[in-house]
């Protein structure tokens, strides 16, 4: 209950006599502010005077959060949490505060460690992998193993290929590799920040286009050269030679890794194009198997004419150590195989580069 003071207005209680006229509520300003506290600056030594913020009076204490001068969203003052910057004069923004990494840079090196990081810290990827390393080298021992129980009679049999005949189905995985590797940022949102942190569009494009080359070519090679290895030691025991050193061997086992490279690489380039993940799997499954079916209902001098630049039939030229006569040399296939590739990553660069992410 208030008690009249000397002058006569009621006084509350708990308050000195000198207390109450700080009490007194001044013109614009809320209960509990005194003129003179109002005409106090807000200012630390060295500081100019801060501008008032929207609805703080001059001079009137401010909320750590309430942002530079009062301004409302932004960071607290300079040395409170959430405020990087520092005060110019008048309560002005100076700067954001000191960059945290000076040396950064976004060059293509910068780039493909952070798509290397991507690649080995996804799960999926990690076990997209294992299965194209485990059908691959599965399915190339049973071939050979049943090959070489019955072995052709003319002894035309081309022992090499058919150790890596895992290949065949193996592709079929390594293109989720290649697809999803684009895909995957594309249907969750991710390529804007990619974008972002690597606004050059074209570095962004090929240092993802080189990790995809080298991881598939690492496990291409691993399939090839133990399939190879393991039916070797399958045939010895039906008295069937088979070495690196044979005439052709070496390429041939090689050429398995550039071809899951090739084949990762065609997927990859069809998924920048399409940015779908089923649509590119779909779409490289097509060019290598769909195509080279269509063809077998070919009359006969067309399929001996067109068979040969199929992409399947072209590409796996490279592990043979006899290739037929009707179709391309090792190598003469497998760049026709590499042109295919090529051409779906350049679109796929193109597109990346004309359309919004």
């Amino acid at each position: 209950m208030s008690t009249p003071s000397q002058t006569g207005q009621p006084q509350n209680p708990g308050f000195a006599p000198q207390d109450q006229a700080a009490a007194q509520p001044g013109p614009g300003y809320g209960p509990g502010y005194a003129a003179a506290q109002n005409a106090v600056p807000n200012t630390a030594p060295g500081q100019a005077p801060m501008q008032a913020a929207p609805g703080y009076a001059p001079g009137q204490p401010v909320p750590a959060d309430a942002g530079f001068g009062g301004q409302p969203g932004a960071p607290g003052h300079y040395g409170q949490p959430g405020n990087p910057g520092r005060h110019g004069a008048a309560g002005q923004v100076d700067a954001a505060g000191p960059d945290r990494f000076p040396g950064a840079k976004a060059t293509f090196g910068t780039a493909l460690r952070s798509e290397w990081t991507k690649i080995r810290t996804v799960r999926s990827t990690f076990w997209t992998l294992l299965i194209t390393i485990v059908l691959t080298i599965g399915l190339s021992v049973l071939i050979a193993f049943g090959s070489s129980s019955h072995p052709s009679s003319d002894g035309s049999d081309d022992w090499t290929a058919i150790s890596m005949s895992g290949l065949f189905f193996g592709q079929l995985v390594i293109v989720v590799f290649g697809a999803m590797a684009i895909t995957a940022e594309y249907s969750t949102g991710m390529i804007r920040t990619s974008l972002t942190s690597q606004p050059r569009r074209a570095t962004l494009f090929w240092a993802k286009a080189t990790i995809v080359t080298a991881v598939a070519l690492a496990v291409g090679l691993i399939c090839s050269f133990v399939s190879f290895f393991i039916a070797s030691g399958i045939y010895s025991g039906h008295h069937i030679h088979v070495a690196l050193g044979d005439h052709g061997v070496l390429r041939a086992v090689f050429g398995g890794g550039l071809y899951m490279a090739g084949t990762a690489l065609l997927a990859f380039g069809l998924g920048a194009i399409l940015r779908h993940t089923a649509g590119a799997i779909t779409s490289s499954v097509g060019v290598l198997f769909i195509l080279f079916i269509l063809v077998q209902f070919l009359p006969g001098n067309w399929h001996t004419d067109i068979a040969k630049w199929i992409p399947f039939n072209a590409g796996l030229q490279i592990i043979a150590t006899r290739p037929a006569d009707d179709m391309l040399s090792p190598w003469a296939g497998f760049g026709v195989f590499a042109a295919y590739a090529a051409a779906a990553v350049i679109g796929g660069a193109i597109v990346m580069r004309s359309k919004d992410a």
